[in-house]
């Protein structure tokens, strides 16, 4: 009798095993390379399934990987400058997109002293500057973080 209920127990451990695999295994790996117009990969892109909180960005190449929950899921991509797109995930486990420019956004935004303005209706020099964290740290004002980094105009 003790052999008979061990081995019902373990028949039915056998098979809520099999049925958590089963449950793990809907989710879809989803990879991909996102580029632009001149065909050269973009970094940085944000792929995200829509509606959800799971996402991703594109490496350095402009690749992504992404687990999705099923075949219903839609990934959307979007980059600064660029059109969003969203995709049908489907049956599909390898994904390529290309983003297109966006020419309404392309009226950039500068921030100087006196407010922002469109870059394009800005009148004098502009300079970039992006120190490092190291020498932000040890800038005691934001005087002293740009000696010697700017031209000096008078």
């Amino acid at each position: 009798m003790r052999q008979k209920l061990l081995n019902v127990c373990l028949v039915c451990l056998l098979c809520l095993a099999s049925t958590a695999v089963a449950f793990a295994q809907q989710t879809i790996k989803v990879t991909g390379k996102v580029i632009d117009n001149t065909k050269e990969g973009m970094p940085g892109v944000n792929v995200q399934v829509k509606g959800g909180a799971l996402g991703t960005i594109t490496d350095v190449d402009g690749n992504y990987k992404i687990d999705v929950p099923n075949t219903k899921s839609v990934l959307v991509f979007s980059f600064i400058g660029y059109e969003t797109q969203e995709i049908a995930v489907g049956n599909r486990t390898a994904i390529n997109v290309t983003l297109s420019d966006d020419t309404q956004l392309l009226d950039e935004v500068v921030v100087v002293a006196y407010g922002t303005v469109r870059k394009g209706d800005l009148t004098g020099a502009l300079t970039n500057m992006k120190p490092d964290a190291s020498e932000a740290a040890k800038a005691i004002s934001i005087d002293g973080l740009l000696e010697g980094k700017l031209p000096v105009w008078w």
